[in-house]
Order: C-alpha cells, then sequence, then structure tokens
C-alpha cells in the first residue's frame, strides 16, 4: 500500500513527523508506542471545519493498539490525523493500508517526531526526509536563539545568524531534492509543504500534474493547487537569497588584498574554470563546506580549475589560521576585513554564506548556490 507523510499546515514544518506503512495480521494500523500507555487513540480525516474522528481504539498499558479491521473500509488514499490524547501524527492511507507503528510519544502537547512507520517504500522515503527535516529544524530554533542572545559577543551573534542562515538553505535543497525526485508520487507532493512556489512554482505545478489520479481528491493535492493558483507569478530571481549574479551574466572583477598584503584580482584567472567562494573564518556551514572546496580542487586544478575564495573576515590571523587548518592551498584568497560591511557584499549582493559561483573560461557565471556534489557535476560538464 502507498503510504507517505504530511502536515498540510505550514506550522508543521517547524516540527515535522515521521511516518510509513506495514501491520499486523487484520489491523490497517497498529504498532506499539511509547507514552500511549492505556490512552484512547482516534484518526480522523479532515473536513471543512478541521480532522473529523471516524474510529477509535484504546492502547493497552504497554502502548500497544490495533485499531478494528473495518476502520479503513471505503477510505481514500489521503492525510489522516491520528491523536493520542494531546500528542498528534499524520499518515497517508486508504482501504488497502496495513500500517505499523512503532516509537515514542512527546510527554507534552504536539506533533510526535519520534514516531516510526515500516512497510512501504513511499513511507520509508518520507520517513527518512522527515526526520531529516526535524533534525534541521531543531538546529534552526538552536541557532535563532543564539543569535538573539544579547549575552554573546557580535561576532558570536554574527556567527548564530550564519548558521540559521545556512540551516534554512539546507532545508530548502532538502526538500527540493527529494520533491524532484518524487514528482510522481505523495513523496514529492508532501515535500512540496516545505518549499516557497516563488521559487518553486514549476515543480509545483509538475508534481500536481503528476500526482492528479493517484492524489486529486486528496487534501495534500488540493491545498498544493490552491498554494499555486495565489501564486501566480514566479518572483523575480533577484529576489533569492545571494541572487544579484546570475547564470549567463559577466562575472563583476573584484581586487582585494591576500593575507600577505599582496593584491590579486578575479580577472588574473581569465581562462580557467573558477569556483568565486564566499566565506569566513567565523562561519561554521562554510568550514564545513571547505573539505567539498578542497577536494574539487585538489581532482580538477590540472585540469583548468581554479578557486578564488572572498572571506568576510574581520581579522587577518584568524583567517590565515582557518586557511591553513582547512587546507586551502590554492593561492587567490582576498579580503578588506571588512567583515558584512566589505565591499564584496555589495558588488556581488551577498547576504549569506557560504556561497558559491562558478564561472567559466570567459568569465560568465555557469552555476550559483552550489553546494557539495553539486560542484563536481558542474566540473564535470565543463572539464
Amino acid at each position: 500500500m502507498r503510504s507517505p507523510v504530511s502536515t498540510l499546515f505550514s506550522s508543521l514544518l517547524i516540527f515535522g513527523l515521521l511516518a510509513g506503512c506495514n501491520s499486523t495480521e487484520d489491523s490497517p494500523l497498529s504498532g506499539q508506542l511509547q507514552g500511549a500507555e492505556s490512552a484512547t487513540m482516534t484518526i480522523a480525516s479532515l473536513g471543512p471545519g478541521g480532522y473529523i474522528p471516524f474510529d477509535t481504539t484504546t492502547a493497552d498499558p504497554g502502548g500497544r493498539f490495533a485499531f478494528d479491521q473495518d476502520a479503513f473500509a471505503n477510505l481514500a488514499l489521503d492525510v489522516y490525523e491520528v491523536k493520542v490524547g494531546s500528542r498528534v501524527f499524520y499518515i497517508i492511507a486508504d482501504s488497502l493500508s496495513a500500517i505499523e507503528v512503532s516509537g515514542s510519544l512527546p510527554e507534552t502537547k504536539g506533533l510526535a517526531t519520534q514516531v516510526q512507520m515500516t512497510g512501504d517504500v513511499w513511507s520509508s522515503t518520507f520517513a527518512d526526509f522527515i526526520q531529516e527535516t526535524a533534525t534541521i529544524n531543531d538546529s534552526l530554533r538552536a541557532w535563532k536563539l543564539r543569535a538573539a542572545d544579547k549575552t554573546l559577543s557580535e561576532d558570536q551573534q554574527n556567527a548564530a545568524r550564519t548558521e540559521f542562515s545556512a540551516g534554512r538553505d539546507l532545508l530548502t535543497e532538502t526538500a527540493r531534492r527529494t520533491a524532484s525526485a518524487h514528482k510522481s508520487d505523495p513523496v514529492g507532493l508532501m515535500a512540496m509543504e516545505y518549499l516557497n512556489l516563488s521559487t518553486d512554482r514549476a515543480l509545483a505545478k509538475e508534481i500536481i500534474d503528476s500526482t492528479r489520479t493517484l492524489m486529486g481528491h486528496s487534501a495534500a493535492h488540493r491545498n498544493l493547487s490552491r498554494r499555486v493558483n495565489k501564486q501566480r507569478k514566479p518572483a523575480n530571481q533577484q529576489q533569492r537569497r545571494n541572487g544579484k549574479i546570475t547564470v549567463g551574466m559577466a562575472m563583476p572583477d573584484i581586487a582585494l588584498n591576500d593575507p600577505t598584503g599582496k593584491q590579486r584580482a578575479l580577472s588574473d584567472l581569465r581562462g580557467k574554470v573558477v569556483l568565486v567562494d564566499f566565506w569566513a573564518s567565523w562561519c561554521g556551514p562554510c568550514r564545513r563546506e571547505n573539505p567539498n572546496v578542497v577536494r574539487a580542487y585538489n581532482e580538477y586544478n590540472d585540469r583548468g580549475f581554479e578557486v578564488f575564495s572572498v572571506s568576510l573576515d574581520k581579522t587577518v590571523g584568524k583567517w590565515e589560521r582557518a586557511i591553513e587548518q582547512d587546507g586551502l592551498i590554492w593561492p587567490h584568497h582576498i579580503s578588506d576585513l571588512k567583515g558584512w560591511n566589505s565591499v564584496v557584499t555589495d558588488i556581488y549582493g551577498i547576504s549569506s554564506i557560504p556561497h558559491a559561483i562558478l564561472i567559466d573560461q570567459q568569465g560568465t557565471v555557469v552555476a550559483t548556490h552550489l553546494r557539495g556534489a553539486q560542484l563536481e557535476a558542474e566540473l564535470n560538464k565543463l572539464l
């Protein structure tokens, strides 16, 4: 049976949930949950005024439960709410479902993020996605608190803001990757709940069309269709963070000093494929991304690839130590040591780091917002 999970509501994007499929012998929904001991459990379908319960069961003292074998009779494939007291999780099910649940419920009210389900490939895939996004959201909350903590130094707060920005990008990239890989099944439909249609409207329309036969009657499909209809025009590319530099344009030149005081210009590398990499020693996400850049440099440098690193540091000592510690062996490092007040933030429209722009031998931008394996994929096309 087909059975992933979706929230349908933006409030669920911060908290997440887990889902899947498989059951005990006759029950369409059964299992064992820590925290559900002797609790009343209900299944509800989404109606005009909210979720309407249609079946109830009671867990035993060990948290084991099994809904009646006819609970899902004539059920259409859709999102359903399972409520245990004030705790909830969501499934997608129909009359053929056989779902096995395990894990634990939160001690307080709200979404259960530690619930697992097994059996169906869609459910398993989406459970992995939800678990990944829930972890990212936990980090986002922590970094947001640090960014607002007035007891921390300005550098510490800036570092927290950078971590938060990178985490937000990672959440979007994770959802976009999942939606793109599952355009014709419910996993992709549910992953679209995490994306802003100002930049992903085309992907949303494709998923709506390709899932219409399977999920066209569902609340999830109707919800995404409404969102697309409201977002009639895609937002201009300039509205994307770090969106001033776009594919196809000529990369603006810049010349600043390296840590030794020697001036280096981007135009000096004309004729090479160049990654213009914006980073800083205090930027945790940048430092975690550096091994990917080093690996690409080592593999492609002798084929005409260079890295031009642009730092938003304020202190030359910290900048130099980070270059050495991370093994950034290429010579092209520049900074005016003004942090976010650097001239590069205006020239290139940089509002968050890490950020990478790839230009070809003629200085034309061929890719932006590169991370991880994306860089090597682009280099394979050019070199």
